[in-house]
């Protein structure tokens, strides 16, 4: 078996471990503290990129929501970013993730953001996941490797390159993005993770001409992207964008929905 052909289970990495963000247990949450550095922001703005507070909230709150299904992994249904003041290059960012509600089937979750030196809330990021349905799709207690694993397993470095280098996407024309489902971009049960997929939205809307910066990111993940590539298509209409994400190598079927504003 190669390197690419291991489970990311065993190979410990995967697209959000390469976002920085370190995590810990306090009680009932998971915070993370992060620097924001120039791969992390948007090229030319400075600022630190929705689609990063995205992933970093599909970390905290992921994590927790699997904790209700064990053995049995989560998956992403929505994640909403709403940016409430711009987080700039050089700071140092804390989130906390928490359960909000637990039923039989979806678990609901926040995440919420600050910069060193205010006590008010940058970032919010507002989510729900679900209990995959395949049993083949069990994951360990990320909590318990937290607090009894080893120091390498929740310690992320700082980023040394953009982050659209971990994507390797391609231009296909304005406001169409591609990218090759690479190993560097799954998660534990193969599958791109939802960062990801959210980056590739991004990229495609930033794409667009006269393209702006978003405060606001909604992602609606539909199914996975098991083939590959996965192809972004954004369109302005008024003051959003709205992407579909397809698996282009499984017919285009449509794998998410993104909004950006």
């Amino acid at each position: 078996m190669s390197e690419e052909d291991e489970p990311q289970r065993e190979r410990g990495i995967g697209f959000t471990s390469e976002l920085g963000l370190n995590m810990e247990v306090a009680g009932d949450t998971l915070v993370g503290r992060a620097d924001v550095v120039q791969q992390l922001c948007i090229p030319g703005a400075d600022v630190l990129r929705p689609s990063v507070l995205l992933a970093w909230a599909d970390s905290l709150c992921g994590a927790l929501a699997t904790e209700r299904t064990l053995p049995r992994v989560c998956m992403t249904v929505d994640l909403n970013v709403r940016v409430v003041q711009p987080i700039p290059v050089g700071t140092q960012i804390h989130g906390t993730g928490q359960i909000l509600k637990t039923g039989r089937v979806l678990t609901f979750t926040e995440a919420t953001f600050t910069v060193d030196g205010s006590d008010e809330p940058s970032a919010f990021v507002v989510g729900t996941f679900v209990a995959s349905p395949r049993p083949e799709d069990e994951a360990d207690s990320f909590v318990t490797q937290v607090i009894t694993g080893s120091k390498e397993r929740r310690r992320n470095q700082t980023p040394i390159v953009p982050i659209t280098d971990i994507l390797a996407a391609r231009t296909v024309a304005p406001g169409v993005m591609e990218a090759d489902r690479n190993p560097r971009l799954l998660n534990w049960v193969d599958t791109i993770q939802g960062g990801a997929v959210a980056l590739i939205a991004e990229e495609a809307a930033l794409s667009l001409p006269d393209a702006f910066v978003p405060a606001e990111l909604d992602v609606r993940y539909l199914r996975t992207v098991r083939i590959g590539p996965m192809r972004a298509t954004a369109h302005a209409v008024g003051d959003y964008a709205r992407v579909e994400v397809v698996d282009a190598g499984n017919n285009d079927r449509l794998a998410a929905i993104a909004v950006l504003r």
